[in-house]
């Protein structure tokens, strides 16, 4: 069964607004398999009912083959319930409760790379509003550099998945918001998307 591994705090402006400081290595957590969602682009997405404050975190998002090496790549969101997670954190414990719920691991559709990811950006914007928009460049981590770290010491295989952070500007999302999620090329080609509304 193969793994999702997410990076956290690779974009210094979005540690600074959650209160933490720029990590010097990369560090990671894990969401479950079941927490993975290929929405249809237009669809309904529920989220489960015991959630009370939910937020949006668009990321890029690598596919490992079995050399764990980049295979494909596409837009993601992580998705965290906030009010866990800030609990979790004031009593120094696991954060799995906050991100491995159903659906809290939503990708669009998946691409062949690019020569470089240096210079793709991220969009997303909640019923029409941008809310969050970065280019890989700005990373602390390189999307190469979170890969060799994780297989360093990792029990990787193929198919896992690697969600590389998100820049600043996460937020709630509510019930009845239209998400649209974007990865795009430097010629400002899409070449991923999540586009749902959350029910």
């Amino acid at each position: 069964m193969p793994s999702i591994w997410c990076a956290l705090r690779t974009f210094d402006a979005h540690a600074e607004e959650m209160g933490g400081i720029p990590l010097e290595s990369p560090q990671f957590f894990l969401k479950p398999w079941a927490a993975l969602a290929h929405p249809p682009l237009g669809c309904e997405m529920m989220l489960p009912p015991h959630l009370i404050e939910v937020h949006h975190e668009v990321e890029l998002v690598l596919e490992l083959d079995e050399h764990s090496t980049l295979s494909r790549i596409a837009i993601g969101l992580d998705l965290t319930d906030r009010n866990v997670q800030s609990i979790a954190k004031k009593e120094g414990m696991p954060w799995t409760r906050s991100k491995g719920f159903a659906n809290s691991a939503i990708v669009g559709n998946f691409v062949e790379p690019p020569i470089g990811l240096v210079h793709l950006r991220l969009e997303l914007a909640i019923n029409g509003e941008p809310r969050q928009e970065a280019s890989i460049g700005e990373m602390s981590f390189s999307p190469v550099e979170l890969i060799t770290e994780l297989s360093h010491w990792a029990p990787m295989e193929k198919g896992d998945l690697l969600f590389c952070g998100t820049p600043s500007g996460v937020g709630p999302l509510r019930c009845g918001d239209h998400v649209q999620a974007r990865l795009l090329s430097e010629d400002g080609t899409i070449l991923s998307e999540i586009d749902l509304l959350l029910a």
